[in-house]
């Protein structure tokens, strides 16, 4: 009884409710990540977590967040049918509500004795007498059993690599060589029917997963990745410049707004003032004319008042009555003699409609979100150089232009250097200049690293930093060489001189720069591969040689048909590309110094780079002529 009290505790509650509705499971499914849930739990939740989401591939689990991917292949099943295409939990449905798991074979014999196992492939729980008898029996030995403790092994998924999820759960017996997809006996007499060329797996095995295709496979995924990658930290990055963006603009409006009420309190306090002042004035002027009409007023009554008296007095003697009567004559009449003004005095005032317009302003600001969705292209084609054509995008020529370096930049359009103009070039790749940056002294070559291009400058042993989307001078940075052709890749960053490839490992920090000895002159071309190695070449001896950052030689090559190589390059693979100057063509190699092509026609290259994950590249040469091509499978 031991034994099922603690059954009872281990298992019931862990393993009858599901972790959504906290319910007991209601056909419950399991997931990769071994946890299971309520069909329509899980349903709901792939449905929330999918809806802001363009072709969602998969969701995270409820209860662990792990990735968990869709069922079938990709866009196979609509979101709202992956819950019903993972595997039924039998188990939890077999012990959902039970309060003791009993062994089912012994319950087929009437008997009920606690199970202590379950067979994964025949879906019953098992004794341990019957545990037993079940690994002996023949049919049964490769069967995989697990303890009732062990419930959440129990839960696990099993591996479905071998197993067809479009023919319920049929085995992958045969390989279709027409379609190269592995297949079942429905596939091959349904979606198959008229192929005719089948074969047992094993027998494309070796093909398929040879040393060499499982190393293109793997570069290519992880390529795929860094690009996913990449966009991902630009999108996030993107995300924290709209924060700075309202960030700033939000202090920017508020203190505009600020300033707006502080100003306008400003002018309320001055007009008030003003109106203040006015009124005191205007009143105090009319308190003047006030009192002195008042101040006659007074004078007039008061002699009537003394004088009409003696006029109206009988008693009063007759001289008496004249002399009142002649005295208030005399006041009237110099009364009337004075001047009157009468003072009106309005004061106006008027909201100008300036300050109307204001009240009635419909926003303080233009706010907009400019969207530019651009298709992102990450399957770059693997070309077989040795067979592509090479087809002429465009060609154009910049008249009295010395180009000796350039490169694409991320918006398509050509940066050039111009060592006669003393300039570098911005322009389309149809030769209309857009933009140019007058220099000082004549520029030498050209790269870019990050939101920064990098420019040499061999008279005065300088290179110039200059802002990729502004294409202002940033900064003048002191080589201590003469600096010819540059490349960077990641910390390093590589010089070619007129003897010698100089190394800066971090930045450019003269005192930190390591000489690397090449046994070469004249170096106007060097580049780093997607290996960190060197690869640099000689003007005058007609030499290119690949060597890693310590200085050993990993090859050499020349030919009779390299004249004078001028401006070196590689692509994503790390094949080199190397202009002849003299010979007039570019030789293609492999990333370990074998000739895969020459490309002849291209006069007097000067120097050659690629359009980051495309095949095109552009080549230039000293008399202003630009010619873009594109690599294309035959």
């Amino acid at each position: 009884m031991a034994t099922s009290d603690v059954q009872e505790q281990n298992l019931n509650d862990e393993v009858s409710l599901c972790s959504i509705c906290l319910e007991q499971y209601k056909s419950p499914v399991s997931l990769h990540c071994s946890h299971s849930f309520c069909r329509t739990c899980l349903s709901t939740h792939i449905k929330s977590s999918c809806e802001n989401c363009d072709h969602p591939l998969g969701f995270p689990c409820p209860l662990c967040r792990v990735f968990i991917p869709a069922p079938g292949e990709i866009n196979q099943y609509s979101v709202n049918e992956w819950a019903a295409k993972f595997p039924e939990n039998k188990f939890f449905t077999t012990v959902a509500g039970v309060r003791f798991i009993l062994c089912k074979p012994c319950r087929g014999d009437g008997e009920e004795v606690t199970a202590q196992s379950w067979c994964k492939d025949c879906s019953e729980a098992l004794c341990e007498e019957c545990t037993k008898y079940h690994k002996k029996y023949r049919p049964c030995r490769k069967h995989v059993v697990h303890s009732l403790a062990e419930w959440s092994d129990i839960s696990r998924i099993p591996d479905t690599l071998e197993i067809c999820e479009t023919h319920d759960g049929r085995k992958f017996e045969l390989f279709c060589r027409k379609h190269l997809i592995p297949c079942c006996s429905v596939c091959v007499t349904k979606d198959h029917n008229s192929c005719t060329n089948f074969c047992q797996l094993e027998e494309v095995g070796k093909s398929f997963t040879e040393s060499e295709k499982v190393k293109v496979l793997q570069s290519g995924m992880e390529k795929f990745c860094l690009k996913v990658e990449n966009i991902i930290e630009k999108e996030k990055a993107n995300i924290n410049h709209i924060d700075d963006i309202a960030d700033t603009f939000t202090k920017e409006l508020s203190d505009v707004t600020t300033n707006i009420i502080q100003a306008v309190k400003k002018l309320e306090e001055e007009h008030l003032n003003e109106l203040s002042k006015l009124s005191k004035e205007s009143k105090s002027k009319l308190q003047k004319s006030v009192d002195s009409f008042e101040e006659r007023l007074l004078y007039l009554k008061y002699w009537r008042e003394l004088l009409s008296k003696n006029l109206s007095n009988e008693t009063a003697s007759e001289t008496k009555r004249v002399l009142s009567y002649l005295k208030l004559k005399n006041i009237h009449e110099n009364l009337q003699k004075l001047k009157y003004t009468k003072l009106d005095i309005c004061i106006k005032t008027e909201v100008l409609d300036d300050v109307k317009k204001l009240i009635e302003l419909p926003c303080l600001a233009d706010v907009s979100a400019e969207e530019n969705l651009d298709q992102v292209d990450l399957n770059v084609e693997n070309i077989d150089y040795i067979h592509a054509n090479v087809i002429k995008v465009s060609e154009f020529t910049i008249q009295g232009a010395d180009i000796r370096g350039g490169i694409f930049l991320s918006s398509g359009n050509l940066f050039l250097a111009d060592l006669s103009g003393k300039r570098c070039i911005l322009c389309d790749t149809n030769g209309f200049i857009l933009q140019e940056v007058k220099l000082q002294e004549a520029p030498w070559d050209v790269f870019t690293e990050g939101v920064e291009i990098l420019v040499t400058i061999p008279n005065n042993k300088t290179i110039l930093k200059i802002d990729s989307t502004l294409l202002e001078i940033i900064d003048f940075v002191p080589g201590g060489c003469s600096c010819y052709s540059i490349a960077t890749s990641g910390n390093t960053t590589v010089i070619g001189t007129s003897n010698s490839v100089e190394i800066f490992d971090e930045g450019f920090d003269v005192k930190k720069r390591r000489t690397l000895s090449t046994g070469l002159g004249s170096m106007y071309g060097v580049v780093i591969d997607n290996e960190n190695n060197l690869i640099c070449s000689s003007f005058h001896k007609h030499v290119v040689k690949k060597l890693n950052l310590r200085g050993n030689v990993l090859f050499t090559y020349n030919h009779e048909k390299l004249k004078n190589p001028y401006g070196v390059n590689t692509d994503s693979e790390g094949n080199i590309f190397i202009n002849g100057f003299i010979s007039n063509n570019i030789h293609i190699l492999s990333r370990d110094g074998k000739l895969l092509r020459i490309v002849e026609g291209v006069t007097n290259p000067t120097y050659i780079k690629f359009q980051n994950a495309t095949n095109r590249f552009f080549v230039g040469n000293h008399k202003g002529s630009v010619t873009v091509f594109e690599f294309k499978e035959s």
